[in-house]
């Protein structure tokens, strides 16, 4: 069952953009990680990420 759900919510965000913006958070998520890890981070004056 659970499966099932998942595959229904893969299925029904499968929009370029939101597949686009789910790659860019998840990438965004492991630089701030490591950064954070390493202790060092560059970021803009207003603490968004990026791109």
């Amino acid at each position: 069952m659970k499966l099932l759900m998942l595959v229904v919510a893969v299925v029904s965000l499968n929009s370029c953009n939101t597949m686009i913006g789910l790659g860019r958070d998840t990438k965004q998520g492991f630089i701030w990680a490591k950064d954070k890890i390493q202790g060092s981070g560059q970021q803009d004056s207003y603490g968004a990420p990026t791109y």
